[in-house]
């Protein structure tokens, strides 16, 4: 067995539990009058609709390169899907886009896609009544071009 010496050292990286999943968006500016864009996003379990009023989180996409807009947005790595009572890392991220041009607002459509983050289920906390799924609302009513609207 060999002891240490003072020159030897030993590291140890302590690993830490991912907060969140990134997903990156980007939208290519169309025209040349655009003057800024949001994205505004929400996070359901998979065959629902978001609850934009109290749901909807909203980033601004600034511009990376000419015409290029871009953002990471950082998503929960589990939501809580109180149909199945559990915690789930596989959900929907709905998101639209507003546009800003010429002083008048556009929105986009509205998609979506499944979001799988392996970071696997868990049983929801018996006494969980509310867990966010994205973020706070931004307090103004958005609208969109979608039937999952308010």
């Amino acid at each position: 067995m060999t002891a240490l010496t003072a020159t030897e050292r030993v590291s140890v990286q302590s690993v830490r539990p991912i907060r969140y999943y990134q997903v990156e968006k980007w939208f290519y500016d169309y025209a040349e009058n655009i003057e800024a864009v949001n994205i505004h996003y929400a996070c359901t379990p998979l065959d629902e609709v978001p609850d934009w009023n109290s749901q909807r989180a909203t980033r601004f996409l600034p511009l990376v390169e000419s015409h290029l807009r871009r953002k990471v947005l950082k998503l929960p790595v589990r939501i809580h899907d109180r149909n199945r009572r559990e915690l789930t890392d596989r959900y929907l991220l709905h998101h639209y886009f507003e546009i800003f041009a010429d002083g008048d607002m556009h929105y986009s459509s509205l998609y979506t896609e499944e979001i799988v983050t392996g970071a696997g289920r868990l049983p929801a906390p018996q006494d969980s009544i509310s867990i966010p799924t994205v973020g706070a609302a931004s307090g103004a009513a958005g609208r969109t071009s979608s039937n999952e609207s308010p």
